[in-house]
């Protein structure tokens, strides 16, 4: 019986990682801000300094935005586990999660997003590498991680419509079972 317990009250252990992704997140949040703060200032005090070629500015501010997504993901993250391990929030729709692969997708989608940006810094430097090869290196864990997320939602669609027609199906024999049972009892 206190085994029973104690596997029972293993699923307190997902605080670890809801407590952690939510520092991570509001780190990241404030890391960003601080930085939008630091370009603007930038921007606004003499960006011909600082900024010789426009496309920095562009890249800088791209990785900025980026560290918000990040931390939205985290956040969202932290938010998906504690609802599916410890207790359902009170949350609006769009944040509610239902099953792990919706995290699983959400993590897939931030991977291909910092790839993008990654290699989008990598184009803007200065030193002119080989950008073939960077890529190809990007390209083909993003073609992989989309190709992933495609199977993994269609097969998602797929398993939630086969549970709509077996709840269907079960709806239609125990209606079909009551009236049976009806008409028989009437003939008795």
């Amino acid at each position: 019986m206190k085994i029973v317990r104690f596997i029972a009250g293993m699923h307190f252990f997902v605080l670890i990682p809801v407590i952690g992704l939510a520092i991570a997140a509001c780190i990241l949040f404030i890391k960003g801000g601080v930085d939008i703060v630091h370009f603007i200032w930038e921007l606004i005090t003499g960006m011909t300094e600082t900024y010789p070629e426009g496309e920095n500015v562009i890249v800088e501010l791209v990785e900025t935005v980026h560290l918000f997504l990040v931390g939205t993901v985290l956040f969202l993250t932290s938010f998906g586990l504690y609802q599916l391990f410890i207790q359902p929030l009170p949350l609006p729709g769009w944040l509610k999660v239902n099953n792990i692969e919706e995290l699983e997708l959400n993590l897939v989608g931030l991977t291909i997003v910092v790839l993008g940006v990654n290699f989008l810094s990598v184009i803007f430097e200065p030193e002119g590498e080989n950008l073939a090869i960077y890529g190809i290196g990007y390209a083909l864990p993003i073609a992989a991680l989309s190709y992933f997320m495609g199977v993994r939602s269609s097969v998602t669609k797929q398993s939630s419509r086969e549970e709509e027609c077996l709840k269907e199906i079960g709806e239609a024999i125990s209606s079909n079972s009551e009236s049976s049972w009806l008409s028989k009892e009437k003939r008795d």
